[in-house]
């Protein structure tokens, strides 16, 4: 009987030795240094990698490094693949004043969607509120002013309404106010234009309308296109989706369901999208028994490649209430911690460490999970997520998953900075 044993310890400990040599030797021929202006960063990225319709780089909110890397994919698709559409995490009024900027140049718009930003709660430390995606959105004006009319990169917002819908309803009051006229537009839209006039207009009282102006939309679609013009999808999108707000569904829904309506009603069946979403909305398979924005997606037919970052001796700014007690510090409403690390005693990914030895300091490495025998495809590592304070981050599907269901490619960053909160020019 203990020779029996024996012989199954030695077998396993045999077959576990085994698997961890065929994981050092796949990573050691599968991972580059990536550095966004050196042609070579992108060569792990191959022609499979563009056939894809939709690319999704995840993030953890509050380090600096993946909003320089989210640039940084998103010109080389525009280059490579011509991608023209980023699927933003906000909503479309908040979208709309993004791509007012990036036409007029004009940063009254992103000065006041960031004031917007930084008065949610905990909006510093978010992919939002902070100085890196400003002057993210800043170069991106800059490099469409380099580019022809028809690859000039917008913003699709594809989020449910934030911050009581305020940006949609700014945009939406000022469309109604100058294209419909002040009588004889219908009794819909002439109901609909004296709501968004009065100062006490919100959501909830504009949705009873959405039905009834979706339906008179489409009986009547000649008269709204030459009412509204280019902003017809605009308008449409706001009513969209407050069709949604009785449905109980979750934000990875709505996401799916408006990128699924803008891809039919602006004609961009045949084009890719591209998007820098939270970490979990990423995952291509379900976590934390919900259906996720990548998987969603994936189910309407659109072939999804999602590339999540992890984080190794980095800071990261976050809001004091999101950390344990024994962080915090008296009237501190910020923190800059290391313990949310890929490998830190919070937010410890499963099997993180098996990809360090092909990482170095101060450095982002790019490793493919997919190529043909990798032992990614073949065991589920790199998706739970657990610490101190419990599992963060479950597989759906633990029994019948492995690694590339969920994702297919990794960046491991190094020695990132955390993000900085925006300072509005008003206050400087």
């Amino acid at each position: 009987m203990q020779n029996s044993l024996l012989l199954l310890l030695i077998s396993v400990t045999t077959a576990i030795t085994a698997m961890a040599q065929e994981t050092t030797v796949y990573l050691q021929n599968h991972h580059s240094v990536f550095t966004p202006d050196q042609p070579a960063s992108y060569s792990l990225l191959d022609s499979a990698f563009y056939r894809h319709d939709v690319f999704l780089l995840g993030e953890t909110h509050g380090y600096a490094a993946p909003q320089a890397l989210d640039l940084a994919l998103l010109k080389h698709l525009n280059q490579r693949v011509r991608l023209r559409h980023y699927v933003a995490e906000m909503d479309g009024g908040q979208a709309e004043f993004v791509n007012r900027y990036l036409v007029t140049g004009q940063t009254i718009w992103l000065d006041s969607l960031f004031r917007g930003f930084l008065s949610q709660t905990m909006g510093g430390t978010s992919q939002w509120g902070n100085q890196q995606f400003y002057d993210k959105i800043v170069a991106i004006r800059a490099y469409n002013q380099t580019r022809p009319d028809s690859l000039r990169i917008r913003f699709l917002g594809v989020d449910w309404f934030q911050q009581k819908g305020a940006y949609a309803l700014a945009v939406l009051r000022q469309l109604v106010q100058e294209r419909v006229p002040a009588s004889g537009a219908g009794p819909l839209l002439d109901s609909l234009r004296l709501l968004v006039g009065r100062s006490d207009v919100s959501l909830g009282k504009l949705l009873p309308l959405a039905p009834r102006l979706n339906a008179d939309y489409q009986a009547n679609q000649e008269r709204y296109s030459t009412l509204f013009g280019e902003q017809l999808l605009f308008f449409r999108q706001v009513f969209e989706m407050m069709t949604y707000a009785n449905l109980g569904i979750s934000r990875d829904d709505v996401a799916t369901h408006l990128t699924q309506f803008l891809t039919t009603e602006g004609h961009l069946e045949h084009e890719k999208l591209y998007g820098l979403w939270g970490y979990t909305h990423v995952m291509r398979a379900n976590v934390n028994g919900s259906a996720t924005l990548s998987g969603l997606l994936q189910q309407t037919g659109r072939k999804v490649v999602t590339m999540p970052t992890m984080m190794k001796d980095s800071r990261m700014l976050v809001h004091r209430d999101n950390v344990p007690f024994v962080f915090r510090k008296a009237g501190q409403t910020f923190v800059e911690m290391t313990y949310l690390d890929a490998d830190g005693r919070v937010f410890g990914i499963d099997g993180f460490s098996e990809l360090l030895p092909v990482t170095q300091a101060n450095q982002t490495t790019l490793i493919k999970l997919d190529a043909p025998g990798s032992p990614y495809a073949q065991q589920l590592k790199l998706v739970k997520v657990s610490g101190m304070t419990g599992t963060k981050i479950k597989p759906g599907n633990a029994a019948t998953t492995v690694t590339t269901d969920y994702f297919q490619y990794v960046f491991v960053v190094r020695d990132s900075p955390a993000v900085t909160l925006w300072v509005d020019p008003q206050r400087r």
